[in-house]
């Protein structure tokens, strides 16, 4: 059963063109599958999932189509449920299905897909809340709230309106002051910060590339924290990012924890997850959920 994001970028144009080129997909992968493809909104998406997948015939695995966000909600309902999953990428970004190693080629994914594997992976959360990718707190929901509206008024698209919203963010430079406690003993008091970035699992990247994650079984939470307390501080420690590696990058603590808390004197904190916001009451609660998502994704050779 194939899920459509109606209100995808790459779809709304033309939602019933893309439930057609993705039908076409899977037919040219395997004429004998049978797959059926609807086009859902996503205050829909949930539910869908939930019934088809209890619907008799059950379908083998649920793919949804669309980007990190249209992920994170379908995560929601599947994780912890037994639900497989599968994602074809038709977002802007589309994190999580590179890092499973599903191809941004619409025919070459559903080929992969259809030969694929079901494995189990990792997602985190926060106060409940699921996340595949990961969770920030700071400049970066600042700068996708500021984003969101200059799409709004200019009609501009995601990449375009970002170099907008990070001027404006990097001018105010908002920062936090944090209690962070967590497993391992890991703590840190009146720790104030433009940014804390809370992975589900270790992102790495060598030097000039974008971070990715080798593996999403670890059953960790990767976290990085700026510790910085200016713009130039900022910009020079994402240059040393840019240019070694998130390992060798300056001015940022790294830990590997199972679960954390974040408080806050503040009454609301505005958090990023796999790039949405919304508003949470602190203190914020991280934990792992060590292999709760069971993914259809290309079979690899498995990570040494």
């Amino acid at each position: 059963m194939v899920f459509v994001n109606a209100a995808a970028g790459s779809v709304d144009d033309d939602v019933a063109g893309s439930v057609r080129r993705i039908g076409d997909a899977f037919t040219a992968a395997s004429p004998a599958l049978d797959v059926r493809v609807e086009a859902v909104a996503p205050a829909r998406l949930q539910d869908r999932i939930r019934t088809s997948w209890h619907a008799d015939p059950r379908p083998d695995a649920v793919i949804v189509a669309g980007g990190d966000g249209t992920v994170n909600n379908a995560a929601q309902a599947a994780a912890g449920t037994g639900i497989v999953l599968g994602v074809l990428p038709m977002g802007t970004f589309d994190h999580f299905a590179g890092d499973l190693g599903v191809p941004g080629d619409l025919e070459a994914a559903a080929a992969a897909l259809v030969e694929g594997e079901v494995h189990p992976v990792d997602v985190a959360e926060v106060n409940g809340r699921v996340f595949v990718n990961n969770s920030l707190v700071g400049l970066y929901p600042r700068l996708v709230a500021i984003r969101d509206e200059v799409m709004d008024d200019r009609g501009w698209g995601k990449v375009r309106a970002v170099p907008v919203a990070a001027a404006r963010v990097l001018r105010s430079f908002p920062t936090h002051r944090l209690d962070l406690t967590g497993s391992d003993g890991f703590g840190r008091s009146g720790l104030r910060t433009p940014m804390l970035f809370v992975g589900n699992g270790i992102y790495e990247s060598a030097p000039g590339r974008a971070p990715t994650r080798r593996r999403l079984d670890e059953g960790v939470l990767g976290i990085e924290i700026a510790r910085v307390a200016s713009r130039r501080g900022l910009l020079r420690a994402g240059l040393h990012t840019l240019i070694r590696g998130v390992s060798g990058a300056t001015d940022v603590e790294r830990a590997a924890l199972g679960r954390f808390e974040v408080r806050s004197s503040t009454a609301r904190i505005r958090v990023a997850i796999d790039g949405e916001i919304d508003w949470f009451v602190p203190p914020l609660r991280y934990r792992t959920r060590p292999g709760d998502l069971l993914v259809l994704a290309p079979r690899r050779e498995p990570v040494s």
